[in-house]
């Protein structure tokens, strides 16, 4: 009796409208959390390394980034569908005049020219691209979505933007966050009811244009040359190797908060692409296991809010976003898994960087937002008192029996 009633509870409540809301608060909260955990950890010895002085400079930085994140997710969640309509296109247009500005006033990390820096802070203005792309494309697929049968049809304007998008990302040689893009760009299209037909040519263009820009830089080509084969000269392997013995030495449940060996210069981006392999030897495989729970958690939330909502825009910019985060968090997985060549792009929501945590939180927001426009979901939300309301209330009530 007692099985079946909370079978029929489990039930009702993955009906439930809000169901897709509650999914991606709970994803953000644990990925939000663990990665500050470890952030703070991992980036306390290149702190004092750094001369700041102080092995929390690191972490503060991310925790400022954080309090502005989690401003714009409140703002995002709390904004309509149709506002985000309006703002899309505004965002895209924003990002790309200062993808335009990368090349001339930016920052170089890693080889790659793609940061600007504004005083001791430093902005990727190819991680808001994802989010204006995805919601441009949103807006402009669901628009002519009835025409999209001819090659003229796709490429204005969403795919001539999109491409545009691509060359600018790529003109700072970030080809991580182009892949990314990529992906974006192909989820998108798809959802938005393109016929088969042209995925083929567009896999078959994107296979050649792979080929040429692995062929234009060294260190590119180098690194890939390096996967396949697996030697090792000149250290070449060193933070793959490095990121996997983090995670081999981490067993089931990890060396515990803060135990990591690796973060002792060992391992290369500990705090930032290769944060993946601290969590996994501070918390071992149960913790790598809890991200993967919470990016899965986004999936199907997104996937929720793509079969759940009767709007083409708020079902193509969803699966855009959804697709930026969750595909670029296999990628930062399978790299530090050895699954793919060393592509330098950071995990959503977990590793150290302003920018992409700010963006991220962002990201989540716009989730959020058409979350709680499924139908049937403000309703609800609008019913339940809020957790001030019920904290006060709990009060109270100790207050009244005492």
């Amino acid at each position: 009796m007692t099985a079946t009633a909370d079978s029929q509870t489990s039930v009702t409540a993955w009906k439930s409208p809000v169901t897709s809301y509650y999914l991606l608060l709970t994803a953000t909260s644990i990925l939000v959390l663990m990665g500050l955990a470890v952030v703070l950890s991992s980036s306390s010895i290149s702190s004092i390394a750094s001369g700041s002085g102080s092995a929390y400079s690191g972490f503060v930085t991310q925790a400022i980034a954080l309090v502005v994140g989690a401003t714009a997710l409140l703002v995002g969640s709390r904004l309509s569908p149709a506002t985000w309509k309006i703002l899309g296109p505004i965002v895209l247009y924003v990002s790309m005049a200062l993808l335009v500005a990368v090349p001339f006033i930016g920052t170089a990390v890693g080889g790659n020219k793609a940061w600007i820096r504004l005083g001791s802070f430093s902005f990727q203005p190819s991680e808001l691209a994802k989010v204006g792309l995805a919601l441009y494309l949103g807006v402009v697929l669901a628009r002519f979505r009835h025409g999209l049968t001819t090659i003229k049809a796709l490429l204005v304007p969403g795919g001539l933007m999109a491409g545009a998008v691509l060359a600018l990302v790529l003109w700072g040689h970030d080809m991580g966050t182009a892949l990314v893009l990529m992906a974006l760009i192909l989820v998108a299209f798809w959802v938005a009811g393109v016929p088969k037909r042209f995925f083929g040519m567009a896999g078959v263009a994107l296979v050649i244009g792979l080929v040429a820009l692995v062929n234009v830089g060294e260190t590119r080509l180098a690194r890939i040359e390096q996967w396949f084969t697996g030697s090792c000269e000149n250290d070449s392997c060193w933070q793959q190797q490095h990121g996997t013995w983090a995670l081999a030495s981490g067993g089931i449940g990890g060396l515990g908060p803060g135990m990591s060996r690796e973060k002792w210069g060992y391992l290369p981006a500990s705090d930032n692409d290769f944060i993946f392999a601290i969590i996994g030897e501070e918390f071992g495989l149960i913790g790598t296991v809890l991200v993967l729970i919470a990016f899965a958690l986004i999936v199907l939330a997104v996937n929720r809010i793509i079969q759940r909502s009767d709007d083409r825009f708020v079902q193509i910019a969803a699966a855009g976003i959804g697709a930026a985060v969750c595909i670029q968090a296999c990628i930062n997985m399978a790299v530090v898994l050895e699954f793919l060549p060393v592509t330098g792009v950071p995990l959503p929501l977990v590793s150290a960087g302003g920018s992409s945590l700010i963006v991220s939180l962002l990201a989540m927001g716009v989730l959020m937002s058409f979350a709680r426009h499924e139908p049937g979901a403000q309703e609800v939300l609008t019913a339940r008192p809020s957790l001030v309301r019920r904290s006060l209330s709990v009060l109270s009530k100790g207050r009244r029996r005492g």
